[in-house]
């Protein structure tokens, strides 16, 4: 009998993340629902995953288990963490003490889960309720300076809760951490997972059967990985790609994916071109959750015209869908939505149910997608490519129907004018609003702009720290921003529709910029965003989203070099339509990789 480590499924957007680091430290792992959870004699320890919920609500999630006597060790994770603490008998508050993306702990434990970690160590959060009291029997085992109990334990080393999240690439030790609680587990590591090419390409074929197939290349690495391995598993000749031209992608994007496609000697290759028809449906859309809706319906109509030139019924689809896609798009029944991606709206959703979509990757995340193309022999180049979201730069240009400026309360502005002088800096709210993530749910509000008051000062750690506690302590803001100039400019908020004019624009900032950081490989992705705010003289403010990511499951931005970043900003500026180029700050949580 194989054994495990048991994950509870509260919701949380990294729930999948945590049952992947336990198969890589050798421990076989399953998700299950709370109220389906049952214990069984396989299961070696359990780990309580994060939520979007807080657990002092009505309808909070619970799991009918007696804490205190359970026969194998418990690990509560941010809302697991919370729950465990409240089911036993500790209080959570909900209040300022929220903390999202880089945080420092300080350790007063050197056993348990941090044997083996520093007494101080950067740590990934993203909360805004907390415990405030531990149940008896239960020690505090490490603390931030907003927040006391970061993490505690019992008395018997059997039950352990972090408010932070370990299974993130960004939390410091966090892998040793999961490692030192699958050591009081089990002694057993034996779970592999060996030949994992060859069991996705046998599923591919087991998932087709006599079908042809039909994939969605968008263009993107997710994509054409998942057609190579279609390619690997049924031959060319069962297989049919459509590329659709949105108008929507990179400078020469759709023309690199053919020339691979051809250098294979793949035929089976139909360009649809659909700018047109595009940009007409989105012309007046400016909410960026029903831009996806209809970007994604589109994308359905499209297939099906296509599948329809086949006439043949027995033609399957294929996307390439990645893990946190479905994560974001709300997949679990617990979690919340953060966006829609474009493969998961509802038409997607009744394809599958139907059985009418192969989805061969979407439980990878997008470095396992990367190793899989280099073992699918995918040139380097192309794999190792910044991530390019399936809307394309529709999602990047942010559009607007009024002209009408953001006007903060008189307690929103007492606390910005706190936190300017605080860290010396210049601080505006733009009247423009983006997507974030924060405690697990969705958040769509403003970002703040930073400007140092003397040009010739800059330090990443105190913008850092600025853009902590302008998201942490203000309502209407979830995105940070700076400028290299002295002054914040004089920008206005303008209507501003989707449009080809709108993407050329975008287009020529976006390959300037891509070109110029292409050398740097500590940056993992750079969106580069168009707002709708311009300058006197109708220049438009573009700003740049470098970040480092493992997964895209969090993200933290590049620290540039400061004579790098002020050349790129005065290159970008010479350009006759842009009027500044402003840097992204913000980590995620609590802001997305992309704006919408």
């Amino acid at each position: 009998m194989q054994n495990e480590i048991a994950i509870i499924d509260f919701g949380g957007q990294y729930t999948h993340l945590i049952a992947r680091r336990i198969r890589n430290l050798g421990v076989f792992s399953e998700i299950y629902q709370p109220e389906n959870f049952e214990y069984m004699p396989r299961i070696q320890g359990i780990i309580f995953s994060g939520g979007p919920q807080s657990v002092t609500a009505h309808d909070a999630h619970r799991i009918k288990l007696s804490l205190l006597d359970l026969p194998v060790p418990l690990l509560g994770i941010c809302y697991g963490h919370q729950l465990i603490a409240h089911l036993i008998g500790g209080k959570i508050e909900s209040g300022s003490n929220k903390e999202y993306g880089y945080t420092e702990i300080k350790c007063t434990d050197e056993g348990g889960i941090f044997t083996g970690t520093a007494q101080e160590q950067k740590v990934w959060m993203s909360h805004g309720d907390h415990v405030v009291e531990l149940p008896k029997g239960f020690t505090v085992t490490a603390s931030t300076d907003h927040v006391p109990i970061a993490a505690y334990k019992s008395n018997n080393n059997r039950i352990f809760g972090v408010q932070f999240h370990p299974e993130v690439s960004h939390t410091e030790y966090g892998n040793q951490i999961l490692d030192n609680f699958l050591s009081i587990c089990t002694k057993q590591r034996n779970w592999k997972v060996e030949n994992f090419k060859e069991e996705l390409i046998a599923e591919v074929r087991r998932q087709a059967g006599k079908n042809n197939l039909l994939i969605l290349l968008s263009g993107g690495v997710d994509s054409l990985v998942a057609m190579e391995l279609c390619l690997a598993a049924l031959g060319a000749e069962r297989i049919f790609a459509i590329h659709i031209d949105t108008g929507f992608m990179r400078h020469q994007e759709s023309a690199n994916i053919i020339d691979h496609l051809q250098q294979l000697g793949y035929n089976n290759l139909k360009l649809i071109d659909a700018e047109d028809r595009y940009l007409s449906e989105l012309r007046e859309v400016h909410d960026p959750e029903k831009k996806r809706l209809i970007i994604g319906r589109l994308f359905v109509e499209i297939a099906n015209e296509a599948i329809s030139e086949f006439n043949d019924d027995s033609i399957l689809l294929v996307q390439g869908t990645i893990y946190p896609d479905t994560i974001e798009s709300g997949d679990s029944d617990k979690s919340a939505k953060i966006k829609t991606h474009h493969n998961r709206v509802s038409e997607i959703e009744k394809l599958i149910a139907d059985g009418k979509i192969i989805e061969p990757i979407k439980e990878l995340y997008k470095d396992e997608v990367r190793k899989l193309g280099l073992e699918l022999n995918i040139p380097a180049e192309l794999v190792n490519r910044h991530p390019f979201p399936g809307p394309g730069l529709a999602i990047r240009i942010l559009t607007s129907d009024s002209c009408e400026d953001f006007i903060l309360s008189n307690k929103e502005r007492q606390k910005l004018e706190k936190i300017s002088i605080d860290c010396g800096l210049n601080a505006i709210i733009l009247p423009v609003r983006s997507v974030g993530v924060m405690g697990d749910c969705r958040t769509y509000e403003h970002p703040v702009l930073f400007s140092y008051q003397n040009i010739g000062k800059h330090n990443w750690q105190d913008l850092r720290i600025a853009a902590q506690t302008a998201i942490n302590q203000m309502e209407s803001v979830n995105r940070a921003l700076f400028t290299v100039d002295s002054k914040l400019g004089n920008y206005t908020l303008g209507r501003h529709n989707l449009s080809k004019d709108a993407c050329n624009k975008l287009r020529m900032v976006d390959d300037l910029l891509m070109e110029r950081v292409k050398s740097i490989p500590e940056i993992w992705q750079m969106p580069v965003v168009q707002l709708p705010l311009f300058d006197d003289e109708g220049r438009q403010v573009y700003v740049m989203r470098p970040v480092t990511s493992i997964d895209a499951m969090t993200a933290d931005f590049y620290e540039m070099d400061i004579h790098f970043l002020r050349a790129l900003v005065k290159e970008v500026k010479q350009l006759p339509h842009v009027a500044n180029l402003f840097f992204d700050i913000t980590s995620k949580p609590p802001a997305t990789i992309e704006w919408e």
